[in-house]
């Protein structure tokens, strides 16, 4: 169920017409919330990027994005 409300929220961000800045923010912090939710590792760990897979595809995708 959460997965599917920050895959909800990244969606909205990336159809908004927010600026840019304002797009940057918002994913730099929906990653964090994903971050926290999840407990995703500061390292990369592959054992638990492979066991969560859909959370780390879509973690991967915003994490890309915010960096543009």
């Amino acid at each position: 169920m959460m997965l599917k409300y920050y895959t909800k929220r990244y969606e909205v961000i990336m159809q908004g017409t927010y600026p840019a800045n304002r797009k940057k923010i918002m994913l730099a912090t929906l990653a964090s919330d994903i971050e926290k939710a999840y407990a995703i590792p500061m390292q990369r760990d592959p054992a638990w990027e492979q066991k969560n897979e859909e959370i780390f595809s879509l973690y991967s995708q915003v994490s890309a994005r915010k960096d543009m």
